[in-house]
């Protein structure tokens, strides 16, 4: 039975004032509660905020990260992740956030979440390559920048071609590295 069905609207006098437990209802919460304890509902279905609110929400974080307000972007997507963790967005672009503001271990955590939920994102794993390259962890950041152009056969993806041109950077910066020693 879908979420939406089950609920009914409280009249102005019953809003604030403890619900008979009925069966029907008791059921309902009963089987709205397995649901969450099982994860086939995120804490956003469970309290009711729509996917469309929740969509807002990401938009604003993003124009926050985007004009630089880092710590603003970092609690609405903070909040994002807590609601609903199963969206992939929300854990790239806290990852993101993470990573602007320096906390490269908490960046890394996000974009492994992310592609754990879809490892066909190519955004995490280009993301996540480049701080283990900022770290000199070549051979990860090397898997990561190999797997993101691995998933772009095309060629026409903008995330892919910005692995492909730090693995050349990475190959030419270890060339040197050769020459020199």
């Amino acid at each position: 039975m879908p979420l939406d069905e089950t609920r009914t609207r409280f009249s102005e006098a019953e809003r604030g004032k403890i619900i008979d437990p009925n069966p029907e209802r008791r059921r309902h919460l009963t089987e709205l509660m397995l649901k969450f304890a099982t994860q086939k509902i995120s804490p956003s279905d469970l309290i009711g905020v729509s996917r469309k609110k929740l969509g807002r929400l990401a938009e604003i974080g993003y124009l926050k990260y985007r004009y630089g307000r880092f710590k603003e972007s970092l609690e609405i997507f903070e909040t994002l992740v807590g609601l609903d963790s199963r969206v992939v967005y929300y854990h790239v672009a806290l990852g993101g956030v993470y990573q602007k503001l320096n906390r490269f271990v908490d960046a890394v955590v996000e974009y492994t979440k992310a592609i754990r939920l879809n490892p066909k994102n190519i955004a995490p794993h280009v993301n996540r390559g480049e701080i283990y390259l900022r770290h000199k962890n070549f051979r990860k950041a090397a898997e990561d920048f190999r797997s993101a152009i691995l998933l772009d056969n095309q060629g026409k993806n903008l995330w892919a071609n910005r692995a492909r041109s730090l693995v050349i950077a990475l190959k030419r910066s270890l060339e040197l590295r050769k020459r020199r020693s």
